[in-house]
């Protein structure tokens, strides 16, 4: 697992640092100089480690490291080694005695963390424990009426069973039924699926459940980013217009980001190093709490999130398990999902709610890996967006079980658009993209481009919502932000391009903060004074007769809010973003450009995601063998949730 951030960067300077001080901290205890080197390796590894996304680094990692191997004696095993030295160091906790002040902890697995990495693992498990205890089938300790639930899951649900369009075809479990029958038995859900599966549609038929069974249920929703908490709002705004008045009034007003759910807490305010006003001692005030774009959610804000929800609430967790994980450290959401199985009496149990036979409940074949949330996942499998004619479809199915052969296929055999969809891929190898590429780039925005283009002086207000609209049909999604076919780059480029093509500003080259007619933007950190948060997009528009510049977000039920540009908070322009920023978006059209050289980056999470933001089409700009590395290595962030989660439960580890 060798640090994948550039030599020279900010985490490799801290890792440093903080190697630095371990070694100086391991000589004051009077480690022999050969300890206290190993003990600053490891300490670099573990940080820079965390950086890059991983909650721990295995030792059997650390052994492998050029220059260690002439610390170990000829007739010493090398891991053993590495465990006397790290415990015996003064700086490094066994997991056993991990409540205490050292800096690192190494668990019973050899796996070697900082230590509030730790805790946070252990924490985590504790409360997920606490949630997964069943209901008795009722609210409050209440059990409902003798089959209240089969009436209400087929009011909203229909059948339990779907039969496939093949003729002879057996039938299939409906899914979306099981989820909403496992969250009216259970604590805590975690849900996966892929775009085009239901997700939100079982989640409104769920909500309608649950509140025709507990009208006065408390209910929250809410998602990582401000974009993605939007996006919840409108999709279940849309879908729940079929619902009774009373259910549908009983929704909640609007869906909040996480930050705001938890309520962030000023450092100026903080008292014992608290960064959220709700958690164990001051709970959230719900009964139900649901959270879209779980695979967002990095290891320190899940921590925070599952000790805020009250024991006794229900937890239901929205995500796709083959998306990329959280930028911070963590594959949470990847990681509870990861196995989808349901006991025998489980079975038994959704199966009588949806009168179907149990043996229509099998869960999808899942990795031979521990499942310590049996009983609380569910897969949704179907799409009904992107069918078996869907060009995209067959891309992202291939891509995300690292099937090489059908995505060459393909992307460059030629086939057709089916179904309204495309693929295609552009072979190209130059390091910049060359001019007809960039061009095509570029005309990806034509309808954006002439909408600003006649807009000159009209009032925002009553022309953001069509811009919008017109600017989301397409998108630039980059694997980096630097390099020549990075964020960066792309940007300036697209930029001069958009200003040469519209003549809202007066030179086609820009500098990166230049503001101009239709400049879109994406906000880079949260201002919560201002309600503006990571991943917010707005697009700068004149307003009134002087023509002066406003940036516009998108605000509740339809509204726009307008800001002045130099009250923004950090943020860049946005003709092309990254793929971890694109997260919880769609588009019409998308246009991925990778490196022209392979990058340990490039993972198969990182493509099934740019894939799947599109409805319709998508042009890859990349050399084929960079893709296919690509989709034929799949990602893994070193963890050990899953142990900790079967020390929680007091099950045997694997």
């Amino acid at each position: 697992m060798t640090p994948m951030l550039q030599a020279g960067s900010p985490a490799q300077a801290l890792a440093q640092a903080f190697a630095r001080r371990m070694e100086m901290l391991a000589r004051h205890h009077g480690s022999p100089e050969a300890v206290c080197q190993r003990v600053r390796r490891a300490a670099f590894a573990v940080s820079m480690a965390t950086a890059d996304g991983h909650v721990c680094v295995p030792l059997s990692d650390l052994q492998d490291e050029p220059g260690t191997h002439e610390l170990f004696p000829d007739d010493a095993p090398a891991l053993a080694v590495w465990r006397d030295a790290l415990l015996g160091s003064g700086v490094c906790a066994p997991q056993a005695g991990a409540d205490g002040d050292m800096p690192l902890v190494l668990d019973a697995k050899d796996r070697l963390y900082l230590a509030r990495y730790f805790d946070y693992e252990r924490r985590l498990a504790s409360a997920l424990a606490a949630h997964r205890a069943p209901d008795a089938g009722g609210t409050a300790g209440v059990a409902p009426p003798e089959h209240e639930n089969s009436v209400l899951l087929a009011r909203y649900f229909g059948a339990g069973e779907i039969h496939a369009d093949t003729p002879g075809a057996a039938p299939e479990a409906n899914w979306q039924m099981a989820a909403a029958a496992l969250a009216m038995r259970q604590r805590i859900v975690i849900l996966s699926g892929g775009p085009g599966t239901g997700k939100t549609t079982t989640v409104v038929g769920l909500l309608a459940c649950l509140l025709e069974r507990q009208p006065e249920l408390r209910v929250a929703l809410a998602a990582p980013t401000g974009k993605a908490a939007q996006r919840m709002q409108e999709a279940l705004a849309a879908r729940a217009g079929h619902l009774p008045p009373a259910v549908r009034n009983a929704l909640p007003a609007a869906a909040l980001t996480l930050h705001r759910l938890l309520g962030v807490v000023p450092e100026s305010a903080r008292q014992s190093g608290r960064r959220f006003r709700h958690h164990a001692d001051n709970p959230l005030p719900y009964d139900l709490v649901v959270i879209d774009e779980a695979s967002m959610i990095d290891l320190s804000l899940a921590t925070h999130l599952l000790e805020a929800v009250p024991v006794g609430a229900r937890l239901i967790m929205l995500g796709d398990k083959d998306q990329l994980a959280a930028v911070e450290a963590g594959a949470v959401f990847g990681e509870l999902s990861a196995g989808a199985a349901l006991s025998p009496a489980c079975r038994e149990a959704l199966a009588r709610d949806m009168t179907i036979p149990a043996a229509l409940l099998q869960p999808p074949p899942a990795p031979a890996t521990p499942a310590p949330l049996r009983d609380s996942v569910i897969w949704l499998e179907r799409n009904y967006r992107f069918g078996g004619a869907s060009a995209i479809g067959r891309v992202a199915e291939g891509i995300k079980y690292g099937r090489v052969g059908e995505v060459r296929q393909a992307l460059t055999g030629g086939d057709p658009p089916q179904a309204g969809q495309s693929v295609v891929l552009y072979e190209t190898t130059r390091a910049p993209l060359d001019g007809e590429h960039l061009a095509q780039l570029a005309d990806g925005y034509a309808e954006y481009g002439d909408r600003v283009a006649a807009l000159r002086a009209a009032p925002a207000e009553g022309v953001a919502a069509e811009l919008f609209a017109a600017f989301n049909r397409f998108r630039v999604l980059c694997a980096t932000r630097g390099g020549r076919r990075g964020v960066q780059t792309l940007n300036g480029q697209l930029a001069s391009a958009f200003v040469q093509r519209t003549g809202v500003g007066t030179t086609t080259l820009l500098s990166a903060d230049a503001w101009y007619a239709g400049r879109p933007v994406i906000v880079t950190r949260n201002d919560y004074a201002l309600g503006l948060f990571n991943g917010d997009i707005g697009i700068a528009l004149p307003t009134g007769g002087d023509g002066a510049l406003r940036v516009a977000f998108p605000g509740e039920h339809g509204a726009f809010r307008l800001f002045s540009p130099a009250s923004l908070p950090l943020h860049e322009t946005a003709f092309a973003m990254t793929v971890h920023k694109s997260q919880g978006s769609e588009f019409e059209r998308v246009a991925v450009v990778l490196p022209e050289q392979g990058s340990r980056v490039l993972t198969r999470e990182l493509i099934y995601t740019a894939v799947t933001r599109a409805r319709t089409s998508v042009a890859v700009y990349a050399p084929w063998p960079v893709v296919a590395a690509a989709v034929a290595t799949p990602s893994r962030r070193a963890s050990g949730l899953t142990d900790r989660l079967l020390e929680a439960l007091d099950e045997p580890m694997p």
